[in-house]
């Protein structure tokens, strides 16, 4: 497997957590780590970056931020199109 391809999944993880505001401490990194040495042990290929990603929610539980309803609630009309 090329290097290359091991340190884009690693550099995916990282960012993609950091983008959803997890704070990148030593044992978060240790996680990312040992998720991509996961991925990799289950075969190597292009998509090792995008199932490193979709293993995130196994290693890592974080609360997802909360979208609040829209207020008032949104109602569909009519324009008078026949």
């Amino acid at each position: 497997m090329p290097e290359n391809l091991c340190q884009q999944a690693l550099e995916r993880v990282l960012t993609y957590l950091d983008d959803d505001g997890v704070v990148l401490t030593t044992d978060a990194c240790r996680r990312a780590l040992r998720l991509v040495e996961t991925a990799m042990g289950q075969g190597d290929g292009p998509d090792l970056p995008a199932r490193c990603v979709d293993s995130i929610p196994e290693y890592f539980n974080y609360p997802h931020a909360h979208i609040p309803d829209a207020t008032p609630p949104l109602n569909r009309g009519r324009i008078g199109y026949d």
